[in-house]
Formats: C-alpha cells, structure tokens, sequence
C-alpha cells in the first residue's frame, strides 16, 4: 500500500507547533537564566562573602566553581539584547556598565564562596530578544 502525501492544511498547524516549542525552551533558558543571575535590588548581606554562600545556597546552585549575580532589573538586563552590540549570531554586549557580584568558591572544605563587588559591561547570550546566558564581563 502506497504511503499518502501529508494534507496541506496540516502544515500551518506543525510549524505553529514548532514555533510554540522555539519560544517555550527560550522562556524556560530565560527563567534559568532569571534564577541564577539576577539579584534586584541586591540582596542584604553583612560582606560579599556571605552574600555569596548565602544567595548560592538560595539559588539551588550551590558548589559550583563560580557564578555572578547583576543586580539590575529584569528590563535592563532585556536592553541588552535588544540595543547591545552584537559580537556574533545571539551575543550582545551592554552599552553601559551593572553592578555586579562575582562568587567563586573556596578551594577546600565545604562550599563556601569569595564574594567580589564590582562594576562593569557584560556580554549576554540572547533568543528571542531575552537574555538566556551571562557569559562574561567586560
């Protein structure tokens, strides 16, 4: 028995599919991204050391070797991605400067994190205009 050839009207319907997918995984890198990066306004801690034990342990990222929260609003951080200068396919690079703490863990015991507050430019990677992940700064 020969195979039929799909019907036309299907086609509207798959890639609508296909495109409701694309933004959800973007939405989900998006929230990840939220969750690991963003402190606005930074939260209260007594030094950047504790900040950072205490907003890792938060996070549920606890024990990785570093990660650094800006403390900008979720629309600043959207900026980039949409006036940023690009350095590549889905990279932009912030006009302006954030504030922002870098936490890197200590090297022996339990996970116990260096805190570092500093300002500078960063370079996001974006989809569909928002941001899905800090890659450095600047």
């Amino acid at each position: 028995m020969a195979m039929k050839a799909p019907h036309p009207a299907l086609l509207p319907l798959l890639c609508l599919a296909a495109s409701c997918l694309a933004l959800s995984t973007a939405d989900a890198q998006y929230n990840k991204f939220l969750k690991r990066h963003l402190d606005f306004p930074k939260s209260w801690a007594e030094n950047d050391q504790q900040y950072c034990t205490t907003m890792m342990g938060r996070r549920s990222i606890r024990c990785q070797g570093k990660n650094t929260f800006v403390h900008a609003s979720e629309a600043q951080l959207r900026a980039v991605c949409s006036s940023g200068t690009s350095h590549g396919q889905d990279t932009r690079e912030s006009l302006g400067t954030f504030q922002l703490t870098v936490c890197t863990r200590q090297p022996k015991g339990l996970c116990l994190y260096r805190g570092s507050s500093t300002t500078a430019r960063i370079r996001l990677v974006c989809r569909n205009g928002l941001p899905v992940q800090y890659l450095r700064r600047i």
